[in-house]
């Protein structure tokens, strides 16, 4: 195996744009402090971010994604504990995928 110079430079330079880009966050934060409204959009920014992830997966599985989705929140609820919400939810799809 070969080190070659030009994908050494590549994975170096996405490497310095990933770090500049989150450290870029931080600085920019400790020298201005943004207004109010910024500061609790951000807040709440995790729940829509999640959402935007998960809902094209759900849409594509149709009514048995959703209805699996539904069992998830039901166990987390239930439970507090992610691993059971999680193996529910793989149960559920399975479950719903045998009946329709």
């Amino acid at each position: 195996m070969t080190l070659r110079l030009d994908v050494l430079l590549a994975i170096l330079g996405m490497a310095l744009a990933t770090y500049l880009c989150r450290a870029g966050g931080y600085a920019l934060f400790r020298a201005f402090r943004p207004p109010r409204g910024v500061e609790v959009a951000l807040q709440h920014l995790p729940g829509p971010i999640f959402i935007a992830y998960v809902a094209p997966a759900l849409a594509a599985q149709g009514a048995k994604g959703f209805a699996a989705a539904a069992v998830v929140v039901a166990v987390q609820a239930a439970t507090r504990n992610l691993a059971a919400a999680i193996g529910a939810g793989v149960a559920a799809i399975w479950a719903f995928g045998l009946v329709a």
